[in-house]
């Protein structure tokens, strides 16, 4: 059991993937709450507190004192986060884990303010709780305040993070903004990728088994990441991942991440052996064009991409059983890559897709 979650966690992309999360994670946390305790300051003119007690360097600079009081809550709420991932909440009663956290959360503006006025290490081991007591603040109605403003930013800042899981990092700025109620036209990269033999493996596994196997592709998937992709929609047993025209084809993003992902589930091809008894196996395909982005729905808003441009990549990803092939791109998207010495490409011919008129360009790739 402890080879098989050794496995399961150890690849470099993954390494790569907490790396990113966490260094993006400690910056949102270190901004949000900087900016929260300057709103903070605005709001109620409570200097004196922050200098009282978070002046661990005693400084005159209130500014100095809340980027040194930020960086501290960041670099601790970061680690909680860590702790409190979607693989721990998969393994632990949720009820459960929610408690913990908000425990966990109620706790820690304690522990800073003990590491801010100085705690004797003496009395921590000497169990002193007496004086270790006496080192906190009074109770007085400025603190009580500022507890509960750190709480309810707290809570904000969680609420903000799965919004953005929701939307997307690329159009949480314009959602924010409300610049998707009216419908924009964008050129963007899609790729729709799908395992093999879903219907064959779904029969034999069992809805509940098949499901945990979804779960873990899907979670090896965030590998996107590394290369600036966007899961857009998760569709069964597939997703669509989604690139703006820059990112998509810088150092051929869009390939490399099929490539990537594919490398991390043969690196945990005995992880999924044990537990499945089988390897999935995937194909795609990718092509570029212009959509339209919006936001959509009244009672359950969704940001959605519309055009022919989806219709048209999940026709060359349906191509790929055809042609026996784990990649086909467009001829659209292959004149617009600027580096293709990486891959070895081969003209399929100006194929008919289903539903469609004009015949289009497939390429199949493979790597060197």
């Amino acid at each position: 059991m402890r080879l098989i979650i050794f496995e399961a966690m150890i690849t470099l992309e993954k390494i790569r993937i907490r790396q990113i999360k966490l260094f993006r994670n400690l910056f949102a946390h270190v901004v949000f709450w900087y900016c929260s305790f300057l709103f903070f300051i605005f709001l109620t003119g409570e200097e004196l507190l922050f200098k009282n007690y978070f002046n661990l360097f005693e400084s005159d600079s209130i500014y100095y004192i809340l980027l040194f009081l930020s960086i501290s809550i960041s670099i601790l709420f970061s680690f909680l986060d860590l702790l409190f991932t979607d693989r721990a909440m998969r393994f632990f009663p949720r009820r459960f884990m929610i408690f913990l956290k908000t425990i966990l959360y109620f706790i820690s503006v304690f522990v800073i303010i003990f590491i801010a006025v100085e705690l004797p290490i003496e009395l921590i081991i000497q169990k002193d709780y007496i004086k270790i007591l006496s080192y906190l603040p009074d109770m007085e109605i400025a603190f009580i305040r500022f507890l509960s403003y750190f709480y309810i930013s707290g809570y904000l800042i969680n609420f903000l993070k799965a919004v953005v899981k929701k939307v997307g990092r690329g159009n949480f700025k314009d959602w924010a903004l409300g610049m998707l109620n009216k419908p924009r036209e964008q050129k963007r990269i899609f790729m729709f990728i799908d395992m093999k033999a879903s219907t064959t493996i779904a029969e034999k596994l069992m809805h509940k088994k098949f499901s945990h196997l979804v779960q873990d592709v899907f979670n090896d998937m965030s590998v996107v990441d590394n290369y600036n992709g966007e899961i857009y929609q998760y569709l069964g047993d597939g997703a669509i991942i989604s690139w703006s025209l820059k990112s998509g084809l810088k150092y051929n993003n869009c390939l490399n991440a099929f490539y990537a992902f594919n490398k991390v589930i043969s690196k945990r091809e005995r992880y999924y052996q044990r537990k499945y008894d089988l390897c999935p196996k995937f194909k795609a395909g990718i092509h570029v064009g212009n959509v339209m982005v919006l936001q959509v729905g009244q009672i359950r808003r969704d940001i959605s991409y519309n055009g022919d441009t989806l219709n048209a990549t999940a026709r060359i990803e349906s191509m790929c059983n055809e042609f026996k092939q784990k990649l086909l791109i467009s001829g659209d998207l292959y004149d617009l890559l600027k580096n293709k010495n990486s891959f070895n490409f081969k003209n399929l011919g100006n194929v008919k897709l289903k539903g469609k008129r004009k015949g289009v360009d497939i390429y199949q790739v493979k790597q060197k």
